[in-house]
């Protein structure tokens, strides 16, 4: 079982993707901004992060950029979540670090897909 941290300030969001992960077998953690998100992550060990591009104060890709420049927190998976399609939204999230650019809403079968290939041994050698 993985662990895995919900970033995003709509509840509703952050409901849907915990069922769906927890109906994947794993554990969800959540947290509504950038500054909590800081928090859980200095206290828990965690295996992937699903996060929100645009939130109040900090945004998620400022935030991504944190987490793969710190040396504990780096091997990180990190999936972008966006509401905005379109180029310059997809180039801003993948400067960012993120492993992944995700454009919602999202289905149980992508975030299934997801999981599998980004947990898997072989993506975290």
């Amino acid at each position: 079982m993985s662990t895995i941290l919900v970033v995003d300030d709509d509840p509703n969001v952050r409901q849907l993707l915990r069922e769906f992960i927890e109906m994947e077998g794993h554990q969800v953690l959540e947290a509504a901004e950038a500054t909590s998100a800081r928090r859980v992550l200095a206290q828990q060990a965690v295996d992937l992060i699903f996060l929100d591009v645009m939130m109040p104060g900090e945004s998620g890709t400022s935030l991504c950029h944190c987490i793969k420049d710190d040396p504990e927190c780096r091997d990180i998976k990190v999936v972008l979540l966006t509401g905005f399609e379109g180029e310059r939204s997809w180039s801003q999230g993948l400067r960012s670090g993120a492993d992944i650019f995700l454009v919602k809403p999202v289905n149980r079968q992508r975030i299934k897909v997801l999981l599998e290939e980004l947990l898997s041994p072989e993506s975290k050698a």
